[in-house]
């Protein structure tokens, strides 16, 4: 069973957040039931997963725009993952 939940924001936050969440591909729908699930599993908020780093943002654009994106080796791509920002 599913249920529905109101908030109230100012439309001023809810207009810039819905245009943020939309470059990581997401609505705030999306994103309100993923924060949930992930407290309800005990992980906690964990806000810092929603934003990418400057590598992972310019190939979701690319594959917005229908470009082939070029990951590496396997090992060039868990270099780039462990990599400290």
């Amino acid at each position: 069973m599913t249920v529905t939940i109101h908030i109230e924001v100012e439309e001023s936050v809810r207009d810039r957040a819905a245009l943020q969440l939309a470059e990581q591909g997401l609505t705030l729908i999306e994103t309100m039931r993923i924060q949930l699930e992930q407290i309800a599993a005990g992980c906690g908020p964990n806000f810092g997963s929603l934003t990418p780093n400057p590598t992972t943002a310019k190939a979701i654009e690319a594959a917005r725009c229908g470009e082939l994106v070029e990951i590496g080796t396997p090992d060039e791509v868990l270099a780039e993952l462990n990599r400290d920002e």
